[in-house]
């Protein structure tokens, strides 16, 4: 069901990430955490093994980075238990238990140190001016939060009656009984990118779109958390990046089905949806000037984004120059044996 997602994510909190969801998903029994620093090839390492694992006939899950959505945080091969991710900072993940299933994996190592350090005063530089770009993207997305929070205390008066609207509506639908402990992993389905933002859509015979502009749909998702958890169903929450302590998604796998929230930030491909229209139920409580209110806040809460995109396409400049510097410093043939060696043992079963 969910073939792309994010694991971190750029936050107005800063970043983010549910990387932990990996030790915590039984389907996984093997999880290599790699380790390595810009232009070790981390991402190139995982993206062969993704192509490797495709021409063999199997599945894979592609977990995309929030700062590069070129570039790949990491790979779940459900058929064979595999996991294999970047646990390098910003993004740390440890072993819970090591070599208990989890376990290293650095391609630190195959840097050329001496030559390393005759580049450390240009190699810092570059770093200090990559990371110097996102004080004032998070910054800017801190606005941009501000901006929904002000939406949500105007359209308040209709939160109520656009939940209640909604579950209505969803009662009329069956719920069979499920076979899972209501075990909720997470992850992100939406990103703020260099590229702006990024939504990635579930494998999903049944998709509710939550039309969702004035943000007060976290409260709805909450309440059909709570409703297929009781139901014994387990399920994966996908988180806000915008409010990362709240929903932005609903999958229950075992059903097929998955609850979006959209809005002009973050919208779905698909064009034969069922819908779940908050707005409407706002708009038909909120008078003319508070409608109008909420359409400047939008508009506002859009240019303080964009402008985090610039800063975060900036910070992508500088992190491919890094990266540029670093590349002729590390042993590619070592990189490459250990690739072919997690080809050979690591996309079959044990």
């Amino acid at each position: 069901m969910l073939t792309s997602c994010f694991f971190g994510a750029n936050t107005p909190q800063g970043f983010r990430s549910e990387a932990d969801s990996l030790q915590a998903d039984p389907v996984i029994r093997r999880l290599v955490i790699l380790k390595g620093g810009p232009g070790c090839g981390k991402s190139t390492l995982m993206k062969t093994l993704a192509r490797e694992a495709e021409r063999m006939g199997l599945k894979v899950r592609r977990i995309f980075c929030s700062s590069d959505p070129d570039s790949l945080d990491g790979l779940v091969v459900p058929e064979t238990g595999l996991a294999v991710a970047d646990g390098t900072a910003p993004h740390v993940l440890e072993p819970e238990l090591c070599a208990c299933g989890a376990n290293y994996l650095n391609l630190g190592v195959y840097y050329h140190d001496a030559a390393a350090l005759g580049m450390a005063r240009t190699l810092r530089a570059e770093q200090a001016a990559y990371k110097a770009c996102y004080g004032p993207a998070y910054a800017c997305l801190s606005g941009a939060a501000g901006a929904e929070r002000a939406m949500r205390l105007i359209a308040a008066p209709a939160a109520e009656a656009a939940e209640r609207e909604a579950l209505e509506r969803l009662r009329r639908e069956p719920l069979p009984r499920g076979t899972g402990t209501g075990r909720v992993l997470r992850c992100y389905l939406t990103g703020l990118t260099p590229k702006g933002p990024v939504s990635f859509e579930p494998e999903a015979a049944s998709v509710w779109a939550v039309r969702d502009s004035w943000h007060l749909g976290a409260g709805l998702l909450r309440r059909l958390t709570r409703r297929y958890q009781a139901a014994g169903f387990d399920l994966i929450q996908a988180m806000d990046p915008m409010d990362p302590d709240s929903p932005a998604g609903l999958l229950i796998p075992n059903l097929g089905t998955a609850f979006l929230r959209t809005d002009p930030l973050f919208s779905l491909g698909r064009s034969a949806l069922l819908q779940l229209n908050l707005d409407a139920a706002a708009e038909a409580i909120l008078s003319p000037a508070e409608l109008e209110r909420l359409e400047a806040l939008q508009a506002i809460r859009a240019e303080l984004v964009a402008e985090a995109v610039r800063w975060l396409a900036r910070a992508k400049s500088h992190h491919d120059a890094l990266e540029s510097l670093c590349r002729p410093l590390v042993d590619f043939e070592g990189v490459t044996k250990e690739t072919e060696r997690l080809v050979k043992t690591l996309l079959t079963e044990e």
